[in-house]
């Protein structure tokens, strides 16, 4: 009997101060930093799209749709930001890294090219 009600007592305890973790908010500062590191993020992905045009790995069209892709999904960000949430990898638009991600329901074959292609 004291056992059982050892355990209850650790496992009623060990959930309280679980909770409270997930409960605090984040720090404002560490958020700005994350807005301004998503901002480099964002900045160098395009940067990276014009580079493979110049190079021609891209052609005009391709390279239009990427960025706009990008700048979607910066503002995305933002507003979530400006929302007071954070999705991180991306997790909550279903983005996220694991393997069972079905990133896209279409067959994705031809938007993103295999690597011998390239």
């Amino acid at each position: 009997m004291l056992k059982k009600f050892a355990v209850s007592f650790l496992t009623v305890a060990f959930l309280a101060l679980g909770a409270g973790t997930c409960l605090a908010a984040p720090d404002p500062a560490k958020l700005a930093e994350l807005k301004a590191l998503n901002q480099q993020m964002f900045t160098l992905k395009k940067q990276m799209v014009d580079k493979q045009l110049e190079a021609g790995i891209l052609d005009q069209d391709k390279a239009a749709k990427i960025k706009a892709a990008i700048e979607k999904r910066q503002k995305q960000i933002e507003e979530d930001f400006a929302n007071g949430q954070y999705t991180g990898l991306g997790k909550k638009h279903g983005h996220g890294f694991g393997k069972g991600c079905n990133r896209n329901a279409q067959d994705t074959s031809k938007t993103n090219p295999s690597p011998s292609t390239m």
